[in-house]
């Protein structure tokens, strides 16, 4: 897990995040035509990330 990833896990209250999970909802994301490298980021009124959130929402990773 990136720094970034981690920093904002903590900000969250430590929650952790699934790496193999999380690397596969990126991947599918990418797959689909929507890369994402910051969570923070995302423009969800980018019809691109539209598009790749409908397939890959069921591989979003979970907090534990």
């Amino acid at each position: 897990m990136d720094d970034k990833t981690r920093e904002a896990l903590q900000a969250c209250g430590g929650r952790r995040v699934d790496d193999s999970a999380l690397n596969a909802f990126r991947t599918c994301m990418k797959d689909n035509g929507a890369e994402v490298t910051s969570f923070r980021d995302v423009n969800r009124d980018d019809p691109a990330i539209k598009k790749a959130l409908e397939k890959c929402r069921p591989l979003m990773p979970s907090t534990s």
